[in-house]
């Protein structure tokens, strides 16, 4: 019994962190990629959950040895300015996926319990996260055991529709072959980078690593902890992009909106198939409607200069403005048809900042020896990031000219 609460202890921030990446939008883009190239686009799959792990691992790595908050770190280091605009940008990128989320919960529900307006699934699930922000008095302690719950629900349903889409292990091997982008594919792949490597989710774990106690002497479990997060990310990308491959590409579907997996499965391989995948969707939605609202609103409390714990009413309140942006956003966009585009619009602003920002100040701050010691990045992690954030820079001069665009009509 005392190895397994020993195994038990050794994880948590890091599926919190998958959680959060796998909400609506990572979905659509490895539905997407599945739908379009089949198994083509595993490799790029692969690359980013690579990606991700990289800057996860240095953000546990910081947690573990920084005694303040990572953005106060900042206010130190840096100035008061930068630790404003880090928080500000975070919150803003928390609040617009919000806006997805609330759109994927309708969806998912949708699927599970036919016959219920949509519009009322984002206040209900919006009223839930709410009393849990207020209810919870160890807030980390349970959102570490609700995440582990529906990271079960979400394996156990994405998995699960293995036994009724099947898979082609000729196709999966070929697929981890990088090659060039046919036509169509590079935006779909620019997708998955960007819903799959969050820097700002990575950011984020060095508050969740502190939130769960753990210091230098906890170091080993917190890189574990980590890599086995984004692995279970990985894992589940993989398995939506094989049932879409499956059931829509070799069918020359065409891809339109996050429920018609679930459909098309419904449809062709059973009603069960299709429940099972929209429980999966729905677990994945509300486990990064919780988690993503608590990264706004830590990150806006700390950049403030207010308290960033988790439990405090700084956070709580930062983290409330983002669940209720995101509904009353969403909420507009279905029922006015309003609303959804300057949400997007401001979403896209945000992470032009938010996410090379996030990649630059872990990659600097995993390279202080001063502060890492013998902890400090090693020569392949630099590598690997300073690749990360090349390509986040690329997407984010790409994001720039789609809402300039938006903005003036280009």
């Amino acid at each position: 019994m005392s190895e397994q609460v020993r195994w038990y202890h050794r994880v948590g921030p890091g599926l919190v962190t998958a959680a959060v990446v796998l909400g609506p939008g990572s979905i659509v883009t490895s539905s997407k990629a599945g739908a379009h190239s089949g198994y083509g686009l595993v490799w790029m799959l692969a690359a980013s959950c690579l990606f991700m792990a990289t800057f996860t691992s240095m953000g546990a790595r910081i947690g573990c040895v920084l005694e303040e908050s990572f953005i106060q770190y900042i206010k130190k280091a840096w100035g008061r300015p930068l630790a404003v605009i880090t928080g500000l940008s975070a919150f803003f990128v928390a609040a617009g996926f919000q806006f997805g989320n609330n759109l994927g919960v309708a969806y998912a529900m949708e699927g599970v319990v036919p016959g219920i307006p949509v519009w009322l699934w984002p206040i209900g699930f919006t009223a839930f996260a709410l009393a849990f922000m207020v209810m919870a008095k160890n807030v980390y302690h349970l959102l570490e055991l609700v995440m582990r719950f529906f990271v079960v629900v979400m394996l156990l349903a994405f998995i699960g529709n293995l036994f009724f889409t099947g898979i082609n292990p000729v196709g999966l091997a070929t697929g981890l072959i990088p090659g060039r982008f046919a036509s169509g594919e590079f935006i779909i792949a620019a997708g998955m980078l960007g819903t799959t490597f969050s820097a700002v989710a990575a950011f984020y774990q060095a508050y969740l690593v502190q939130a769960k106690g753990w210091q230098k002497e906890n170091l080993k479990n917190a890189i574990q902890d980590a890599w086995i997060g984004i692995g279970i990310l990985g894992t589940m990308g993989l398995v939506i992009m094989i049932g879409a491959a499956q059931t829509l590409h070799e069918s020359g579907s065409e891809f339109k909106h996050i429920g018609q997996l679930a459909n098309v499965l419904k449809e062709v391989l059973g009603s069960s198939a299709g429940l099972v995948f929209s429980l999966g969707l729905c677990a994945a939605a509300f486990s990064s409607f919780i988690a993503n609202a608590l990264i706004g609103g830590t990150l806006l409390a700390d950049g403030l200069g207010l308290d960033p714990r988790m439990e405090k009413t700084p956070t709580r309140i930062c983290a409330t403005a983002a669940l209720l942006i995101g509904c009353g956003v969403a909420l507009a966009t279905m029922q006015l048809d309003i609303g959804g585009s300057q949400s997007v619009l401001i979403a896209q602003t945000s992470t032009i900042i938010a996410s090379p920002l996030c990649a630059i100040l872990l990659l600097i701050v995993a390279n202080n020896a001063k502060l890492m010691g013998d902890l400090k990045n090693k020569v392949m992690s630099n590598v690997i990031g300073g690749i990360g954030l090349l390509i986040l820079l690329g997407l984010a001069v790409r994001t720039l000219g789609i809402v300039w665009g938006k903005m003036f009509g280009a």
